[in-house]
């Protein structure tokens, strides 16, 4: 399974894609820096996720999931501390929603439920 992790704070994305990648070798984990770099690297090479960070420069979280839903049905997750977006978020197609500080253990779940049921595990 693949997953996108989309934020502009390096270390930020650096810890989630730790703890994304400690859930097994059957998940392999993509960064990019801004939206606009998420949406040339998922149309070069899909994934089967995106979690997506809601405040970055170039494009919002908010603006690369209507840039996706042009393309693709993948499961988008949008994270945000601004937990008022979240009807928005669902409303252009989002799939799930967390609110920051995010549960690390939420994060997993949420991945975890989009995972083909063999990587499950």
């Amino acid at each position: 399974m693949r997953v996108l992790l989309v934020d502009d704070e390096t270390e930020v994305r650096r810890f989630f894609a730790r703890v994304l990648t400690e859930l097994g070798s059957w998940l392999e984990v993509l960064q990019a820096a801004d939206g606009r770099e998420a949406l040339e690297l998922f149309l070069r090479d899909p994934v089967d996720l995106v979690l997506s960070d809601q405040r970055m420069p170039h494009m919002t979280g908010l603006e690369l999931l209507m840039a996706l839903r042009s393309h693709s049905h993948v499961p988008f997750l949008l994270i945000s501390a601004d937990d008022s977006i979240a009807r928005v978020a669902f409303a252009l197609g989002a799939n799930e929603f967390l609110t920051k500080p995010i549960s690390l253990v939420a994060l997993r779940n949420v991945v975890k439920h989009y995972a083909p049921p063999a990587e499950q595990g």
